[in-house]
Protein backbone atom coordinates (compact mmCIF):
# COMPACT_ATOMS: atom_id res chain seq x y z
CA UNK A 1 0.00 0.00 0.00
CA UNK A 2 1.28 3.33 -0.85
CA UNK A 3 2.33 5.43 2.59
CA UNK A 4 -1.02 7.94 2.25
CA UNK A 5 0.36 9.71 5.28
CA UNK A 6 2.25 11.43 2.58
CA UNK A 7 -0.55 12.45 0.92
CA UNK A 8 -0.56 16.15 2.52
CA UNK A 9 2.56 16.96 1.25
CA UNK A 10 2.07 15.61 -2.17
CA UNK A 11 0.01 17.33 -5.60
CA UNK A 12 -2.25 15.07 -6.88
CA UNK A 13 0.36 14.33 -9.89
CA UNK A 14 2.47 12.72 -7.17
CA UNK A 15 -0.28 11.16 -5.49
CA UNK A 16 -1.14 9.63 -8.48
CA UNK A 17 2.39 8.55 -9.44
CA UNK A 18 3.19 7.40 -5.29
CA UNK A 19 0.41 4.80 -5.56
CA UNK A 20 1.40 3.54 -9.16
CA UNK A 21 4.79 3.01 -7.47
CA UNK A 22 3.78 1.23 -4.45
CA UNK A 23 0.47 -0.88 -5.45
CA UNK A 24 1.42 -1.70 -9.57
CA UNK A 25 -0.97 -0.84 -12.49
CA UNK A 26 -4.27 0.04 -11.66
CA UNK A 27 -7.66 0.78 -13.39
CA UNK A 28 -7.60 4.13 -14.40
CA UNK A 29 -11.12 5.14 -13.15
CA UNK A 30 -10.71 3.07 -10.18
CA UNK A 31 -7.52 5.13 -9.56
CA UNK A 32 -9.39 8.46 -10.47
CA UNK A 33 -11.98 7.42 -7.44
CA UNK A 34 -9.53 6.69 -5.13
CA UNK A 35 -7.92 10.20 -5.24
CA UNK A 36 -10.50 12.34 -6.01
CA UNK A 37 -12.20 13.96 -3.12
CA UNK A 38 -14.81 16.00 -5.10
CA UNK A 39 -16.66 15.54 -8.61
CA UNK A 40 -14.36 18.90 -9.64
CA UNK A 41 -11.31 17.17 -8.60
CA UNK A 42 -12.06 13.82 -10.76
CA UNK A 43 -12.59 15.57 -13.94
CA UNK A 44 -9.43 17.71 -13.11
CA UNK A 45 -7.61 13.73 -12.58
CA UNK A 46 -8.54 12.35 -15.93
CA UNK A 47 -8.74 15.51 -18.00
CA UNK A 48 -5.46 17.57 -16.85
CA UNK A 49 -2.98 14.67 -14.60
CA UNK A 50 -3.28 11.91 -16.07
CA UNK A 51 -2.31 13.36 -19.35
CA UNK A 52 0.18 15.72 -18.42
CA UNK A 53 1.98 12.85 -16.89
CA UNK A 54 1.46 10.75 -20.24
CA UNK A 55 3.03 13.74 -22.33
CA UNK A 56 6.14 13.87 -19.53
CA UNK A 57 6.62 10.35 -19.97
CA UNK A 58 5.92 9.58 -16.43
CA UNK A 59 3.26 6.66 -16.99
CA UNK A 60 1.28 5.16 -19.21
CA UNK A 61 -2.28 4.22 -20.07
CA UNK A 62 -3.10 1.79 -21.85
CA UNK A 63 -6.85 -0.44 -22.38
CA UNK A 64 -7.83 1.82 -19.30
CA UNK A 65 -5.16 0.41 -17.01
CA UNK A 66 -2.53 3.22 -15.84
CA UNK A 67 1.31 1.98 -14.98
CA UNK A 68 4.26 4.08 -14.47
CA UNK A 69 6.42 4.19 -17.76
CA UNK A 70 9.36 1.96 -16.09
CA UNK A 71 7.69 -0.86 -15.28
CA UNK A 72 7.20 -2.03 -18.96
CA UNK A 73 10.59 -0.60 -20.75
CA UNK A 74 9.63 -0.43 -24.68
CA UNK A 75 11.85 -2.59 -26.63
CA UNK A 76 15.40 -1.60 -27.97
CA UNK A 77 14.44 -0.56 -31.72
CA UNK A 78 16.65 -2.24 -34.12
CA UNK A 79 19.20 -0.37 -36.49
CA UNK A 80 19.57 -1.09 -39.60
CA UNK A 81 23.05 -1.43 -41.11
CA UNK A 82 23.94 1.91 -41.93
CA UNK A 83 24.65 3.02 -45.34
CA UNK A 84 27.80 4.59 -46.25
CA UNK A 85 28.39 8.42 -45.36
CA UNK A 86 30.83 10.77 -45.72
CA UNK A 87 33.02 11.44 -43.07
CA UNK A 88 31.42 13.74 -40.25
CA UNK A 89 33.31 16.92 -39.87
CA UNK A 90 32.03 17.10 -36.40
CA UNK A 91 31.20 15.21 -33.23
CA UNK A 92 27.78 14.69 -32.09
CA UNK A 93 27.65 17.28 -28.82
CA UNK A 94 25.95 15.01 -25.92
CA UNK A 95 22.88 16.17 -24.18
CA UNK A 96 23.13 18.08 -20.98
CA UNK A 97 22.22 15.04 -19.11
CA UNK A 98 24.71 13.09 -20.85
CA UNK A 99 27.56 15.47 -19.59
CA UNK A 100 26.05 15.73 -16.44
CA UNK A 101 26.71 11.94 -15.79
CA UNK A 102 29.97 12.08 -17.38
CA UNK A 103 31.37 14.63 -15.31
CA UNK A 104 29.80 13.00 -11.65
CA UNK A 105 30.46 9.05 -12.30
CA UNK A 106 28.95 8.78 -8.70
CA UNK A 107 24.99 9.16 -10.06
CA UNK A 108 26.36 8.55 -13.38
CA UNK A 109 23.55 5.63 -13.93
CA UNK A 110 20.79 7.50 -12.48
CA UNK A 111 21.20 10.32 -14.49
CA UNK A 112 21.08 8.70 -17.47
CA UNK A 113 18.26 6.75 -16.77
CA UNK A 114 16.33 9.51 -16.00
CA UNK A 115 17.46 11.53 -18.85
CA UNK A 116 16.10 8.59 -21.15
CA UNK A 117 12.94 7.88 -19.37
CA UNK A 118 11.62 10.88 -18.35
CA UNK A 119 13.87 13.52 -21.16
CA UNK A 120 10.98 16.04 -21.20
CA UNK A 121 12.26 17.16 -17.36
CA UNK A 122 15.64 15.98 -16.92
CA UNK A 123 16.74 17.89 -20.32
CA UNK A 124 15.76 21.46 -19.57
CA UNK A 125 16.37 20.81 -15.92
CA UNK A 126 20.09 19.66 -16.86
CA UNK A 127 20.95 22.45 -19.15
CA UNK A 128 19.13 25.41 -16.85
CA UNK A 129 19.83 24.45 -13.12
CA UNK A 130 21.97 21.37 -13.53
CA UNK A 131 23.32 21.70 -9.86
CA UNK A 132 19.54 20.67 -9.01
CA UNK A 133 19.61 17.74 -10.95
CA UNK A 134 22.46 16.56 -9.89
CA UNK A 135 21.39 16.92 -6.28
CA UNK A 136 17.92 15.35 -6.70
CA UNK A 137 19.88 12.33 -7.76
CA UNK A 138 22.92 12.66 -5.00
CA UNK A 139 19.57 12.75 -3.00
CA UNK A 140 17.98 9.38 -4.40
CA UNK A 141 21.33 7.48 -3.10
CA UNK A 142 19.72 8.06 0.15
CA UNK A 143 16.48 5.22 -0.68
CA UNK A 144 17.30 1.62 -1.04
CA UNK A 145 19.31 0.41 -4.41
CA UNK A 146 16.09 -1.30 -6.58
CA UNK A 147 13.84 2.04 -5.39
CA UNK A 148 16.72 5.16 -6.43
CA UNK A 149 16.20 5.40 -10.30
CA UNK A 150 12.27 5.39 -9.66
CA UNK A 151 12.09 7.41 -6.43
CA UNK A 152 14.20 10.00 -8.97
CA UNK A 153 11.91 9.66 -11.48
CA UNK A 154 8.83 10.03 -9.62
CA UNK A 155 9.91 13.45 -8.09
CA UNK A 156 11.85 15.11 -10.78
CA UNK A 157 8.82 16.93 -12.31
CA UNK A 158 7.78 18.27 -8.84
CA UNK A 159 11.88 19.53 -8.45
CA UNK A 160 12.03 20.79 -11.45
CA UNK A 161 9.06 23.52 -10.61
CA UNK A 162 10.72 24.04 -7.10
CA UNK A 163 13.74 25.13 -9.15
CA UNK A 164 11.69 27.69 -11.49
CA UNK A 165 9.21 28.74 -8.11
CA UNK A 166 11.84 29.08 -5.18
CA UNK A 167 15.27 29.27 -7.29
CA UNK A 168 17.92 26.48 -8.00
CA UNK A 169 19.94 28.20 -4.73
CA UNK A 170 17.43 27.18 -2.52
CA UNK A 171 16.15 23.55 -3.77
CA UNK A 172 20.16 22.42 -4.20
CA UNK A 173 20.22 23.36 -0.67
CA UNK A 174 17.39 21.82 0.65
CA UNK A 175 17.84 18.22 -1.39
CA UNK A 176 21.89 18.67 0.04
CA UNK A 177 19.74 18.89 3.78
CA UNK A 178 17.60 16.64 3.12
CA UNK A 179 20.14 13.99 1.53
CA UNK A 180 21.98 14.08 5.07
CA UNK A 181 19.03 14.01 7.45
CA UNK A 182 16.33 11.94 6.10
CA UNK A 183 15.35 8.29 4.92
CA UNK A 184 13.01 9.61 2.60
CA UNK A 185 14.61 12.85 1.17
CA UNK A 186 12.23 14.16 -1.30
CA UNK A 187 9.61 14.65 0.44
CA UNK A 188 11.49 16.37 3.51
CA UNK A 189 13.33 18.73 1.19
CA UNK A 190 9.47 20.01 0.28
CA UNK A 191 9.08 20.31 3.93
CA UNK A 192 12.08 22.43 4.07
CA UNK A 193 11.40 24.45 0.87
CA UNK A 194 7.77 24.93 2.34
CA UNK A 195 9.13 26.79 5.48
CA UNK A 196 11.45 28.55 3.19
CA UNK A 197 8.59 29.91 0.90
CA UNK A 198 7.57 33.27 0.40
CA UNK A 199 4.89 35.31 1.33
CA UNK A 200 1.83 35.74 -0.59
CA UNK A 201 2.64 39.40 -1.42
CA UNK A 202 6.67 38.40 -1.97
CA UNK A 203 5.48 36.16 -4.80
CA UNK A 204 3.81 38.64 -6.80
CA UNK A 205 1.80 35.72 -8.85
CA UNK A 206 4.08 33.04 -9.07
CA UNK A 207 2.90 29.59 -9.31
CA UNK A 208 2.69 28.59 -5.99
CA UNK A 209 4.94 25.41 -4.01
CA UNK A 210 1.76 23.68 -3.06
Amino acid sequence: MAPRELFPWMGLRERVLLVLYYEGPKDLKALALELAERPRTLRYLLERVIPALERAGALVVEDGVARLSLEKAPPAERQAPAEPKAKRSKRKEPSPVQALAEANPHVRGLLLQVGKRLPKEAQPLAASHPGVLLRAAEAALAYPEGRRASALILWLPEVRAWAKTLGAEAVEEALREAAKHAREPFPYAKKLLAKARPSPDEERGEVLLF
